[in-house]
């Protein structure tokens, strides 16, 4: 199943303000914390999830950008948890840039920074391209869901990827904000070589921080106070 999120049950909100919203007939579903006030903020942050995550799984994100007053919003990928929708690489771009068009609406005047962990990076990586952000933070970037999948399992097929390849080199020439790379140098699931074919590729655009022994699902609880510092480095560079 390439996309195993898509099938677990919806989950109540705990946290945060849902928002449902339709942008040019297509569905959006954002989940948005509710601890930083809007006119108190100092940035909007668009995070994408992991594939085998819904946005009511992500309590842990929003405190780490709370401590930079930065308003976190949660973008909901379609067929998952409450969005409507089938999964899938195209879905994916089209839904963060409608994710990034209603927040600049709903939060005029804010800079945007695009954040994503996992299967999240292409998608944060497409919307860099194509929108305005002042930062793009990227933690277990993929370069390609193909080349991720194939190092599990060699004898996987390209065609079983049909809208599923998240190959995301032909983004890379149009992000022109500062990067921030973030990666477990043992992370078992997306090789840390993708970030740093990533930090090859944009010199010294980017930042590449390697979170010594973190894999791929602790890079949070392993990496927190390099994370903590990146955060206000990047907050003070604004």
């Amino acid at each position: 199943m390439i996309f195993p999120g898509a099938d677990y049950p919806h989950k109540p909100n705990t946290f945060g303000t849902p928002i449902q919203a339709a942008v040019e007939g297509r569905n959006l579903y954002l989940l948005v914390d509710d601890q930083i006030d809007p006119s108190q903020a100092k940035a909007v942050v668009l995070y994408f999830h992991g594939n085998a995550e819904v946005v009511e799984d992500l309590d842990y994100v929003p405190p780490f950008f709370r401590r930079e007053a930065w308003l976190t919003v949660l973008v909901e990928f379609p067929g998952y948890g409450h969005a409507s929708g089938v999964p899938g690489e195209t879905a994916f771009y089209q839904t963060a840039l409608d994710a990034y068009d209603h927040a600049t609406k709903l939060y005029p005047g804010l800079p945007v920074i695009a954040a994503a962990w996992s299967l999240g990076t292409p998608a944060a990586m497409s919307m860099a391209a194509q929108r305005p952000v002042v930062h793009l933070l990227l933690l277990s970037a993929m370069t390609s869901m193909v080349e991720v999948a194939q190092a599990l399992y060699p004898m996987t097929p390209d065609f079983y990827f049909k809208d599923a390849r998240f190959e995301v080199k032909d983004f890379l020439p149009g992000i022109k904000a500062p990067v921030t790379l973030i990666h477990g140098n043992e992370d078992e699931l997306v090789p840390v070589e993708m970030s740093r074919e990533l930090k090859r590729f944009w010199g010294d655009q980017a930042r590449l921080i390697e979170i010594v022994e973190g894999g791929h699902n602790d890079i949070y609880q392993l990496g927190t106070e390099m994370i903590r510092r990146e955060l206000e480095r990047i907050a003070n560079s604004l």
